[in-house]
C-alpha cells in the first residue's frame, strides 16, 4: 500500500461559499485528490470517469469539494430523507481518524444535495443510522455536477492529540456505464473488512480548535388513542409525554450522553415480516437516536447486545471515549418495559418482565491493523427478582495480508425470580422455563478463520451455544447447538455485458449438546452483474437431514430466483421466488410440505420528488398428500411518497396482511432539517373484516400523534 504524508496549509478557507460551485479562487491553495481507480464492480482498474476532489482546513473546520465528470443525463438523483440515497449517484468522503482500523467514516452527498453519513467497522456491516451535523451544497454543470461540503470538527471524537493526523480518501458512485459503479482515489483491498478504513493518504490537518459538543434536544409528544374492545369503538383521552436527550463533550475523544422519559416511538415503521413458520424471535435495527452514538463498540459476533431490548426506559446515561490505543463505553438505563427472550434449541419463548435495571460496559483494545481485543459485559435486575449477566471475550485478528480470524468466548449466568411472567410447561436440559427461582450458568464459543483475495474466498467457522446460555440484554433466539460452517466463493470480473459472476458454496452442519445431529445443510448459489442495469441470482439448497422437537425428518430440496431491473431512476423492480420443500413447524405433527414464495417490489417516480412503491409477498405451504395449506397468505403494500425538499416530507401507507387478518393504513408528513430536530403528525389504523361473508371493514385501532423535537446547539 502507498502511504505518503500530506502536510496541508490552511488557506483562505473561511472564503467559501457554499453553493456547490467549485470556483477557481475558493479551491486555489487546496490540495487534490484523483479518483484514479475503479473499485466496483471491476477492481483497482482505470476509472472510466474523471473526478477530482478538493481539500483545506482551518482551526474549526474542514473543507471538501468534488467535482464529479459525466454526461448530466446520465445522473441519478432524488430528493428522499437523509440516508435514503445509497443507490443513487454520489460522491463521498471517508476518512480514518485514528489510522488504526477502529472504524472509518464516509460523508457525503447525492448529486441533488441529499446527506448520507456512516460509520464503518472490521466486524460488523457499515451503519448508517449514524449521524452528525456538517453543511453541504450541489451543482449541475454541463459536464457533470459539484458538491461542496463544511464539516466541523468537534463533531467528531478525535486523537487526544495536538497535531491531527488522519487516514483520507474519496469515492463516488455512478451508473453511466449501465452498472452501479463505484471510484475511489484508493485501492480496495478484498481482505479489510472496514471498507472506509482502506482510505490510505495520510493527512496532516494541524491543530483543531476543539468546541466541546453541548447538545440539548428536549421533545414534547401528543397522542390519542382508540380501540373497540367489544362492539363499539371507543377514543381514549388525549395524552402527552415530555422529555429530554443531551450530549456532552468531556475531551476530544470522550462524551457523556443522558436522556429523562425518552420518546422512543418510531416513525420509520419496520419492514414486515411473514412469521406463519417461524418458532425463534426476529430481531430488528437500532433507529433510535440515543443508542446510536457509539453503537460500533457494541457490535459482536454473539449478539451480546442488542439495544432494542431496552424498550421503554424511563432514564439512561452513557459514556464514551475513544482513547489513543483503546476505546470504553458504559451505560446505565432503567426499562420500565423489559422483554424476556429465552433461548431453546427448536424455539424461543418471551415474556414481559417488567421493570429492570440495565447496564452494559466495554473495553476494547486496539492492535493496529484493523484487528482489536475487547471485553463486552452486561447485567440487568429485574423489578419483580432475578437478574441476569454476562461477559465476552471477543477479538479480530488480521494477519498474512488476507486472513482474518474472530474469537469469542462468553459466559452468562441467570438467577430466575419467582413471579412467573412466562406461559410455559415447557422443559430444558432438566430445568423449567418459568420463573421458578432457579439459577444456572451457560457459555458460547465462535471461532471463524476467512481468507479474501481479489478471485476468490473462503472460510470456516465453528459455534457452540451451551443450552443453559441467555444474554438478557442481547439477542440469542436459538441455542443448545454445536455448528460447523465452511464455504468457498469465487468471482470473475469482464468489461462487456456480463460484469461480475460470482459461484458460492456453502455447507453448514449442526449438533445439539448431546452430540445428536439435528441439521445437514449444503448451499449453491450464483449471481450476476450487468451493463444494462440487471442483476440476478440463482441458489440451490438441499438439507439430507434435519431434527425437529425429537423428530428426524429426510431431505428437503428448494430453489431461489431473484433479479433487479433499474434502467432508469423512474422504474425499479425487484422480484424473489422461492420454490422447494419445508417442514411447517407450527402445526400439531410437524411434517414436511410443499413450499412457495415470491416477493415483488417495485417503484414508479414520476419526478425527483414524487415516487409510488408497490410490493407484494406471498408465501404457502401445502401437505405434500393432499395438498391441504398448512398456511397461506400475502402482504400488499401501496405507498405514496412526497418529498418537498430535503427536509420536509410526507408519505401515505396502505397495506393488507393477511397473515394478521387486517388492513394498515398510515399518513404521515415530517419536517427533519437535521439529525436531531424533528416535527411530525400523522395517525396509524388497523381495520379487520367481522363478517367474512361481508365486504364491510371496521376500524380496530386507532392512533393520531405529533411530536415536535428541537435542537439546541449553544455552540452554534
Amino acid at each position: 500500500m502507498s502511504v505518503f504524508a500530506l502536510e496541508i496549509a490552511s488557506g483562505d478557507s473561511n472564503g467559501i461559499d457554499l453553493d456547490g460551485v467549485l470556483k477557481q479562487d475558493e479551491w486555489n491553495q487546496s490540495t487534490e485528490f484523483d479518483l484514479e481507480y475503479e473499485l466496483m464492480p471491476s477492481r483497482n482498474t482505470p476509472a472510466a470517469l474523471r473526478t477530482t476532489a478538493y481539500m483545506k482546513f482551518d482551526k474549526k473546520y474542514l473543507y471538501i469539494g468534488i467535482k464529479a465528470f459525466g454526461d448530466p443525463k446520465k445522473i441519478r438523483a432524488t430528493l428522499k430523507n437523509r440516508d435514503q440515497t445509497w443507490n443513487e449517484d454520489y460522491v463521498a468522503l471517508m476518512f480514518d481518524p485514528f489510522r488504526d482500523g477502529r472504524y472509518g467514516i464516509l460523508i457525503g452527498v447525492n448529486a441533488l444535495g441529499v446527506q448520507l453519513d456512516e460509520i464503518h467497522i472490521s466486524n460488523a456491516e457499515p451503519d448508517n443510522s449514524w449521524d452528525i451535523l456538517f453543511d453541504s451544497a450541489t451543482a449541475f454543470q454541463d459536464d457533470g455536477y459539484s458538491a461542496e461540503f463544511i464539516i466541523p470538527f468537534a463533531e467528531l471524537q478525535l486523537p487526544d492529540e495536538e497535531v491531527q493526523k488522519w487516514k483520507m480518501g474519496f469515492i463516488r458512485k455512478s451508473y453511466q456505464a449501465g452498472v452501479q459503479t463505484v471510484f475511489g482515489s484508493f485501492k480496495n483491498l478484498p481482505a479489510e473488512t472496514c471498507y472506509a478504513c482502506q482510505a490510505d493518504e495520510e493527512v496532516l490537518l494541524g491543530s483543531p480548535e476543539k468546541i466541546y459538543r453541548s447538545y440539548l434536544y428536549p421533545y414534547i409528544f401528543l397522542n390519542q388513542n382508540g380501540d373497540r374492545p367489544k362492539k363499539d369503538f371507543k377514543l381514549q383521552n388525549p395524552d402527552y409525554e415530555i422529555g429530554i436527550t443531551g450530549l456532552y463533550d468531556l475531551s476530544k475523544s470522550s462524551s457523556i450522553e443522558y436522556t429523562i422519559n425518552p420518546d422512543f416511538s418510531q416513525i420509520e415503521s419496520d419492514v414486515p415480516m411473514i412469521m406463519a413458520n417461524q418458532t425463534f424471535a426476529m430481531s430488528f435495527p437500532e433507529k433510535r437516536t440515543f443508542f446510536l452514538e457509539g453503537s460500533e463498540l457494541l457490535k459482536s459476533d454473539m449478539q451480546t447486545v442488542y439495544t432494542r431490548s431496552i424498550t421503554n426506559p424511563l432514564g439512561a446515561l452513557k459514556y464514551i471515549n475513544q482513547g489513543t490505543s483503546s476505546s470504553t463505553y458504559l451505560m446505565q438505563a432503567t426499562d420500565t418495559d423489559s422483554p424476556y427472550l429465552a433461548a431453546g434449541q427448536y424455539k424461543s419463548i418471551k415474556g414481559n418482565a417488567g421493570k429492570s435495571k440495565v447496564t452494559i460496559g466495554r473495553f476494547k483494545k486496539n492492535l493496529g491493523n484493523k484487528s482489536h481485543i475487547g471485553l463486552i459485559a452486561t447485567n440487568r435486575d429485574y423489578h419483580v427478582g432475578g437478574s441476569g449477566s454476562l461477559i465476552e471475550f471477543d477479538s479480530l485478528i488480521n494477519f498474512l495480508d488476507d486472513y482474518i480470524l474472530d474469537l469469542n468466548y462468553a459466559r452468562s449466568d441467570t438467577q430466575e425470580g419467582n413471579i412467573n411472567f412466562i406461559d410455559s410447561d415447557e422443559t430444558f436440559a432438566g430445568r423449567t422455563y418459568a420463573m421458578d427461582g432457579e439459577s444456572f450458568s451457560g457459555t458460547a464459543k465462535n471461532f471463524r478463520l476467512r481468507r479474501a483475495v481479489n478471485e476468490s474466498n473462503w472460510g470456516i467457522r465453528f459455534k457452540d451455544v451451551s443450552p443453559t446460555y441467555r444474554a438478557h440484554v442481547g439477542f440469542v433466539g436459538r441455542n443448545d447447538y454445536k455448528s460447523r460452517n465452511y464455504w468457498y466463493g469465487r468471482t470473475y470480473r469482464y468489461q462487456g455485458t456480463l460484469r461480475k459472476i460470482n459461484f458460492r458454496w456453502n455447507n453448514r452442519n449442526r449438533i445439539n449438546y448431546r452430540d445428536q445431529k439435528t441439521q445437514e445443510f449444503y448451499e449453491l448459489s450464483m449471481d450476476l452483474e450487468t451493463n444494462f442495469n440487471f442483476t440476478g441470482g440463482i441458489e440451490y439448497q438441499i438439507k439430507p437431514s434435519e431434527k425437529f422437537e425429537g423428530i428426524q425428518y429426510g431431505e428437503q430440496v428448494d430453489y431461489e430466483i431473484s433479479g433487479t431491473y433499474h434502467p432508469t431512476e423512474s422504474f425499479f423492480t425487484s422480484l424473489r421466488y422461492e420454490k422447494g420443500e419445508a417442514i411447517a413447524y407450527r402445526i400439531e405433527e410437524p411434517k414436511i410440505g410443499d413450499s412457495t414464495e415470491y416477493n415483488l417490489f417495485t417503484v414508479f417516480r414520476f419526478s425527483d420528488n414524487f415516487k409510488i412503491s408497490l410490493g407484494h409477498r406471498y408465501s404457502e405451504l401445502k401437505d405434500k398428500i393432499t395438498n391441504e395449506e398448512f398456511y397461506a397468505g400475502e402482504i400488499n403494500r401501496f405507498e405514496v411518497d412526497y418529498q418537498i425538499d430535503n427536509a420536509l416530507s410526507t408519505r401515505t401507507i396502505i397495506e393488507k396482511n393477511e397473515f394478521t387478518d387486517d388492513y394498515f393504513l398510515e399518513a404521515l408528513i415530517q419536517w427533519k432539517p437535521n439529525p436531531y430536530t424533528i416535527f411530525y403528525a400523522g395517525g396509524t389504523q388497523f381495520y379487520e373484516e367481522p363478517n367474512p361473508f361481508s365486504d364491510n371493514i371496521r376500524l380496530e385501532t386507532s392512533q393520531i400523534y405529533a411530536k415536535f423535537q428541537y435542537f439546541y446547539n449553544p455552540n452554534k
